[in-house]
């Protein structure tokens, strides 16, 4: 027997989190259920949206079986700015959003602590690759990134921006790209070419 504990407390976290997140941002915001399907915890996390969606009147906000949010991330990925969903849900869109954009290489993430109590971790969303590691061909932007978002959690906008204007143009150039988006570039190389920008 497995178990997946939400918690009213833990669901209204998470989810203010990404209404405010929303507000400072494009004001929409995505929220990944499965409540046709998973019928104890989903429908309860939908309420507690709906709840918190209440506080958030300037925020417009929509509830998507993860299936079809999956489907719109193909379709048409740049309707969507925030997204929020389940540990789970939240996985599975995060690799495939890095897809989509070229790579899950590339893509960063952060396991934030929104009441900032306690430390937040930073971590490329692809782990430690274990099938290319010790070959110098791993894509280092998605910890690069990841460092970005810990700069701008730690309230240094500025130097995150630096971290991602380097990173713009590090990519913008072939002969930077690591193999998994097109180059033959090395990690090294990659990883130079930003600390040069920066």
């Amino acid at each position: 027997m497995q178990e997946s504990i939400f918690t009213y407390r833990g669901c209204e976290r998470i989810l203010r989190y990404a209404f405010e997140l929303a507000a400072s941002r494009r004001g929409t915001l995505a929220i990944a259920t499965k409540s046709n399907g998973i019928v104890h915890t989903m429908p309860f996390w939908d309420e507690v949206a709906q709840e918190v969606a209440a506080d958030y009147p300037s925020v417009e906000h929509r509830l998507f079986h993860v299936d079809a949010l999956a489907a719109k991330f193909v379709l048409d990925p740049g309707s969507l700015d925030v997204v929020v969903g389940s540990n789970l849900f939240g996985d599975i869109l995060s690799d495939l959003g890095a897809a989509i954009a070229g790579s899950i290489g590339i893509a960063p993430s952060g396991n934030l602590n929104p009441e900032r109590d306690y430390p937040s971790m930073f971590e490329p969303v692809h782990g430690s690759a274990p099938d290319i590691a010790g070959l110098g061909v791993a894509n280092p932007l998605g910890q690069i990134w990841s460092a970005a978002l810990m700069l701008e959690h730690l309230g240094q906008p500025e130097a995150a921006a630096d971290v991602m204007r380097a990173m713009t143009v590090t990519l913008s150039s072939p002969t930077t790209r690591t193999p998994d988006i097109g180059g033959s570039a090395s990690t090294a190389a990659v990883t130079s070419a930003v600390i040069a920008e920066l």
